[in-house]
């Protein structure tokens, strides 16, 4: 029969073990709980925990720019398919704000929804005070579907191309003013 070495605990296991199992055997002590005296009360304790908040790091205005391009996106797509994210002045403002409600109209009465999302590759931004420009190198590859036949009624774009965007500043908050589309394929991804 093979000798059976590699199921025998080393010595320094089997010592930790056992210090192991003399702790809590030390620690289990009396089970017997204590009886409270009638004529005493327990004082309350209460414990106060220190409130801790997490800060973002705080973006260039360049990047302030950026995100706020890019979060726009989901929420245009969900104020076409009827799911607002909250007031449109929160993302939008100059022709874009007025575009909107034309556009969510349209979407409406032709029974359609927006599925995909665009690929965004936001270029260069220039700030000049509450006026920001970019130019986005955009591959838009949502579609509008019907929303009771599921059939594409506007396919994805097929190449990418150049989108002018315009944002401002409102309130200490960078939202999108105007988004102007070049024809396909004026960009390369």
């Amino acid at each position: 029969m093979p000798r059976m070495d590699h199921m025998r605990p080393s010595r320094p296991i089997a010592a930790a073990a056992l210090a192991m199992t003399a702790l809590v055997l030390a620690a289990c002590g009396d089970d017997e709980e204590p009886t409270a005296d009638p004529t005493t009360t327990e004082a309350e304790t209460t414990t106060t925990e220190e409130a801790t908040t997490t800060t973002e790091p705080e973006l260039s205005e360049e990047e302030a720019v950026v995100k706020a391009y890019v979060e726009h996106w989901p929420a245009f797509y969900a104020f076409l398919n009827g799911t607002p994210p909250g007031d449109p002045a929160d993302y939008f403002t100059g022709d874009r704000l007025a575009d909107l409600p034309g556009s969510i109209a349209q979407f409406a009465e032709q029974g359609l929804e927006v599925r995909g999302e665009p690929q965004l590759k936001p270029g260069q931004v220039q700030v000049d005070g509450d006026t920001a420009t970019l130019v986005d190198c955009q591959l838009d590859s949502a579609s509008a579907v019907s929303r009771t036949t599921g059939a594409v009624v506007m396919p994805p774009s097929a190449l990418p191309q150049a989108v002018d965007v315009t944002m401002a500043k409102e309130d200490g908050k960078w939202k999108v003013a105007s988004v102007v589309f070049g024809p396909e394929g004026s960009c390369v991804q």
